[in-house]
């Protein structure tokens, strides 16, 4: 793994390149089964984060709380993150906090997104998280692996704040659970990946590539966890 001081731009813009591609889920979702309940097994706390930027979107942590927040910047080419320095074995993750989006970004591929990921170099392995595209402001539901990518909307011009979560299966570990505020959402299934217990990377990011300003868009996360 390369240290998060010595990411290239490059690294960086594959992750782009990766959210990029994306297309919709187009099966039906299935109910959770009820025998996939877990248990947290570690807090991120903010000290556990690289943050970086490419120009002008700074991250920050957010005084007085655990959080941390991820401001949009509004270069032409703008990408910044917060990201683990160090993983661990996982099979979902929770999070507080929001998505302060919009719809005045050229293309879906300036976004936001908060997620897991088993490769921080090539940016090219098993992902689930949640993602908003900028030119429309739709929060979608996302899995990333074996050359696929998958999403589901969950709502749009939500701005507020709530509780995320995904959860691989256990029982197939193609298919991962998605809830906002401890309800369910959705189910989506990539065959092509796998994601359950696998050594994860927290991370949250913006990507930017032109639009109105921007000002005022940018994610929050508080109260990081793993399970």
């Amino acid at each position: 793994m390369k240290k998060l001081n010595q990411l290239s731009v490059g690294g960086a813009l594959l992750l782009a390149l990766c959210f990029g591609c994306a297309k919709d889920a187009n099966k039906p979702s299935t109910t959770p089964n009820k025998a996939e309940a877990t248990v947290p097994r570690a807090a991120v706390p903010q000290s556990a984060f690289n943050l970086w930027q490419t120009c002008n979107g700074t991250p920050y942590n957010i005084s007085g709380t655990n959080g941390i927040c991820v401001p949009v910047g509004n270069c032409s080419t703008d990408i910044d993150a917060a990201q683990q320095k160090s993983g661990q074995n996982a099979t979902g993750m929770q999070f507080n906090g929001c998505f302060k989006g919009g719809s005045n970004a050229y293309s879906s591929a300036s976004e936001q997104a908060v997620f897991l990921a088993d490769n921080v170099s090539q940016w090219n392995g098993n992902e689930m998280g949640f993602v908003k595209t900028l030119n429309d402001n739709a929060l979608k539901a996302y899995l990333q692996g074996g050359g696929q990518y998958y999403t589901q909307v969950l709502s749009i011009n939500d701005n507020g704040y709530h509780t995320y979560k995904c959860q691989a299966r256990s029982s197939n570990t193609h298919q991962v659970d998605f809830y906002v505020d401890g309800v369910y959402k959705c189910t989506l299934t990539n065959n092509s990946g796998s994601y359950y217990n696998k050594y994860y990377y927290f991370v949250g990011t913006n990507h930017w590539y032109g639009g109105s300003n921007p000002t005022g868009q940018q994610i929050e996360m508080y109260n990081m966890t793993t399970y």
